[in-house]
């Protein structure tokens, strides 16, 4: 039976529904691009884990966001002794204007990307996956980023260094891991708050 939420004025109405995934169809003009990497990690996580992540569809099947989903759906449905017959459940929104299904897509695919990882938390979680045996491949890492990550960085080094009077500006070099140079100039933005007038600009140079 389809679950239904109760909508507010103005909102569309939301419900859960089992469909065929060979009924549901890709937008043509989703903004999105997966590369044969990603939708093969998907593939190895629903074969892992199962499909935990409902995909955002029209009252028509077409798709508001999930599309790399639904391509290793359908390599799993084809993989499967009965072919086209896997049901999958999806969260279809409806009552919304045209252009407000292709806001939706959007946000649905860009507001995630403004999140960022706690390098500290994710290496230990890492690890203890590593020390449980878990293949940690399969969960989106490259081996060089796994690599990288569950690798100790080197202890920050900051240095004081006599200056003379300063009319405009000067420069400071931050060195050292990419992640901690990050937290190091985030903490010299916070320390220069007080100083009306001063401000801390980023940027990135080559030294090859």
């Amino acid at each position: 039976m389809a679950k239904q939420s109760k909508p507010a004025t103005g909102a569309p109405v939301i419900t859960d529904e089992l469909r065929k995934v060979s009924e549901l169809t890709a937008d043509q003009r989703n903004a999105r691009r997966h590369s044969e990497a990603q939708i093969s990690q998907i593939v190895q996580s629903i074969e892992r884990f199962g499909f935990v992540e409902k995909i955002a569809i029209r009252p028509d099947g077409r798709l508001i966001a999930g599309h790399a989903r639904l391509e290793a759906l359908k390599r799993v449905d084809q993989a499967a002794p009965f072919p086209g017959s896997r049901n999958v459940e999806v969260r279809v929104v409806d009552g919304l204007s045209e252009s407000a299904y292709k806001a939706l897509g959007l946000a649905l695919n860009r507001i995630p990307e403004n999140s960022q990882w706690d390098d500290d938390i994710l290496r230990d979680i890492l690890g203890e996956l590593q020390n449980e045996g878990e293949d940690a491949i399969g969960l989106g890492f490259s081996p060089n980023e796994l690599n990288k990550l569950l690798t100790e960085p080197d202890d920050l080094e900051v240095k004081e260094i006599e200056t003379g009077p300063v009319d405009d500006e000067f420069c400071i070099s931050v060195r050292g891991p990419l992640a901690q140079q990050a937290h190091a100039l985030k903490a010299l933005q916070e320390a220069m708050k007080p100083y009306s007038g001063v401000t801390v600009e980023q940027g990135t140079i080559s030294l090859g």
